[in-house]
């Protein structure tokens, strides 16, 4: 693990940077300090920027209108949800797939818009299916779980956004996707065939293919060791740290005490570091 020692000659090297959202663009409803700066002085060294968030709650849209009110310019195209990406994958695997979805409306809206037999997972008797996709799901049920395990007893493959155990709401943590993705494995006794979320990769893969950058031409900026750094790690990108968000108060002054898959290669205290 390093510091940052000479930070224009990292930003020189790295053409393309990914920023995870939540704890290193903002906190809560307000942007980490110099951030709007950051990511505009990076455009002017002209790099590439990405944003991957492993969110299944939010549709793209949704994410894209919370850029806006944090005063954040990003394109559409810069943007890769989870969410998204999870019914982008499905629907390249099987154009217009009948699939079950356990989430929320925003997953449901992105399988739909992807072209998906999308059907909410309402029901005790589903059809025979080639999908199911499970994300966070706050009006989760006994009947809705019913649903998933027939599906998956069908024959279908099984697609989690995330394996996030916990996400922080206002008023604390709350369990995430991760949660309702281990009560599924543990009825039908099987990992999901694909995890989009980190620490899997297809996200950032799909992130990259899009840019047309390599994996070692590329940075990961994350807040958390067991997911951004753990993913960039696994995919040969550079990965940096930031402290604003869960590593808040993290010690990384001994590098040796997290195992080599979490090591980050550099640490700083938030975003506004890269440029400043």
């Amino acid at each position: 693990m390093t510091q940052i020692t000479d930070k224009n000659n990292v930003i020189r090297d790295i053409k393309g940077f990914m920023f995870d959202l939540d704890g290193v663009l903002w906190l809560g409803d307000h942007p980490i300090p110099g951030v709007a700066n950051t990511l505009k002085q990076l455009r002017r060294e002209g790099k590439q920027l990405m944003f991957v968030s492993n969110t299944s709650s939010r549709s793209k849209a949704k994410c894209l209108s919370i850029f806006k009110h944090m005063g954040l310019d990003v394109d559409s195209s810069e943007v890769f949800i989870a969410s998204e990406c999870a019914a982008k994958y499905v629907a390249s695997q099987m154009p217009g797939a009948i699939t079950y979805v356990l989430g929320s409306e925003g997953l449901l809206e992105e399988a739909l818009a992807a072209g998906l037999d999308a059907r909410n997972a309402s029901t005790r008797n589903p059809e025979k299916a080639h999908y199911l996709i499970a994300g966070k799901d706050n009006d989760l049920s006994f009947a809705r779980l019913t649903c998933a395990l027939r599906v998956l007893q069908s024959g279908a493959r099984f697609v989690a956004v995330n394996c996030d155990p916990t996400v922080p709401s206002q008023d604390g943590l709350e369990p995430g996707a991760g949660a309702i993705v281990a009560a599924i494995t543990a009825m039908v006794n099987r990992d999901p065939d694909v995890i989009v979320g980190k620490p899997g990769t297809l996200l950032l893969e799909m992130a990259l293919e899009q840019s047309g950058l390599d994996a070692a031409e590329c940075a990961i900026v994350g807040d958390t060791l067991e997911t951004d750094i753990l993913a960039g790690n696994r995919l040969g990108l550079s990965t940096i740290l930031v402290l604003s968000g869960n590593s808040k108060g993290l010690d990384m002054s001994a590098p040796d005490a997290y195992p080599i898959e979490f090591r980050p290669d550099i640490v700083m205290n938030s975003v506004e570091d890269l440029v400043y």
